[in-house]
This record gives C-alpha cells, structure tokens and sequence, in this order.
C-alpha cells in the first residue's frame, strides 16, 4: 500500500516548486517591463535632444539665409543651383480660445462684431478688421482701445524664410 502522506507530501513539494518558478518568472518580467520603460525612456530623449539641436541650428540657418534677401531694393528670393530661398511676412495667428473664453470676449466686443446663426457667436472676420494684436498677444478694440478679455493671439509681421530644395541633390 502506498503512503497517502509520502504522496501528498511530494505533490505538495512539486506544486511549491512550480509556485516558486512562476514567481521567480513574474518578477524577471515585472523587470523586464521596467528596463524595457528605461531604456525606452532613454532613446526618446536622446532623439528629442538631437532633433531640438537640429532645429536650432535649421532656425540659426533661415535667419542667415534671410540676410542674403536684399529688401529694401525690393528683392523677395534669391535662387542658386540648390533651390530658392522666399522671404514671407508672417500674418497675425488668432486663438480664439474655448467657449468661455468666446463667452468673456462676447461682453465686451459691439454687437456689430458678432453674428448669430443658432446662438450668439463671434464674427471672426470683422473682429480681425476691427481689432489689433499686441506684441505681448492681447487684443485691442481699434475704436475704443479696449482689451478684448478672452482673446490672444500673436502679432505677425515678422520675416520668414520658405525654403525649396531641388530634388536632384536627394
């Protein structure tokens, strides 16, 4: 006859050793997860380094290319065998912000500059007609010289440069 407590005994010892295995596993993934995030962690921030030194030295370099543009004989682009190099004015950029924001803005602009179709909501052409962007972004009603609470935007007139490469040197 066989000893019942041999036998559960070692069934016991067996079920322990796989226990002791699986969670010997777990933790080797639990560690595995957590160098994976590290490492991860690591190479998206040397790429991110790398592009934002990239993207000073092309701004450093737009800004050098737009001196070559003689503007005040009325030179707009300058052209070599590599491509063409325009300069642009850049154009007021409006935020018009979320409703709240709209809703602030919508007590203090003149009715004229507003327009209904459902419900009350800004005429977005005639305010950018009748209003100007500071330097520090805030927008002024040109009758009044009222701050429009609410709105921002950024004052454009700045110079850019528009760079189109020939192909042939890909």
């Amino acid at each position: 006859m066989i000893d019942e407590t041999t036998f559960a005994g070692d069934e016991a010892s067996a079920i322990n050793q796989r226990l002791r295995e699986y969670r010997a596993n777990k933790k080797a993934l639990d560690e595995l997860d957590k160098s994976e995030k590290s490492e991860l962690e690591e190479v998206r921030n040397f790429y991110a380094y790398k592009r934002k030194k990239i993207n000073e030295d092309n701004d450093l370099l737009l800004t050098e290319l737009l001196g070559f543009i003689d503007y005040e004989h009325g030179q707009t682009s300058v052209t070599t065998s590599m491509g063409n190099v325009q300069a642009r004015t850049t154009k007021d950029s409006w935020k018009w912000g979320g409703k709240v924001n709209q809703r602030k803005a919508m007590k203090v602009l003149p009715d004229s500059l507003l327009k209904t179709v459902t419900s009350k909501e800004l005429d977005k052409a005639k305010i950018k007609e009748a209003t100007t962007i500071t330097d520090d972004g805030k927008v002024i009603l040109n009758e009044t010289g009222e701050i429009v609470d609410g709105l921002s935007g950024v004052k454009g007139g700045k110079k850019q440069a528009v760079i189109r490469l020939d192909r042939k040197e890909d």
